[in-house]
């Protein structure tokens, strides 16, 4: 069950590790301010363990992969990496909503409403959201029966962020 706390602790970033890795922040619905009207949030803890990339807000993410062959999840870990092209949507654990250096320790959005990357083709509003083509980033799925971790709620035309409902369970 996530700690319910004050919204500057998911916002704070560190080379050296502040709690838990896996540790869950729970946001309240705001009164006020920019998240007023969109409901709770859920961050969870992580390292950022990419060999020299720092996450953007929007980057996606899962847990770190191997490195060799096809990506395999390492499900033992909070240490992540940018969410492979093209990976299963069940892998997500999180996007990033602001900058976490590689190496570093901060907060990712698990669930609520936040900030996504689109991939260079960019995705349609009201659609489920499925990894993309381009590393660390999403697409609105082609088919029913896809598995997702979120849907759009504005579209986005290439490569730039949209506000998306994040449901993340990686």
């Amino acid at each position: 069950m996530p700690v319910i706390a004050h919204g500057d602790i998911v916002t704070r970033v560190s080379t050296t590790q502040q709690h838990p890795l896996g540790f869950t922040v729970e946001l309240p619905p705001a009164w006020a301010g920019t998240r007023a009207g969109q409901g709770r949030q859920v961050w969870i803890y992580v390292q950022n363990s990419e060999a020299a990339t720092a996450y953007v807000a929007g980057h996606v993410v899962s847990r770190a992969t191997t490195a060799v062959g096809p990506p395999v999840i390492d499900a033992a870990t909070y240490q992540t990496v940018r969410v492979p092209a093209n990976f299963e949507a069940e892998a997500v654990l999180g996007v990033a909503q602001h900058a976490i250096p590689f190496g570093g320790f901060g907060f990712i959005l698990r669930e609520g409403i936040g900030e996504v990357l689109a991939d260079a083709a960019g995705y349609v509003t009201m659609q489920s959201l499925i990894v993309g083509t381009a590393v660390g980033t999403a697409i609105t799925r082609a088919a029913v029966g896809d598995s997702s971790f979120g849907f759009s709620i504005e579209a986005a035309v290439g490569a730039v962020l949209a506000t998306c409902m994040i449901n993340c369970k990686g």
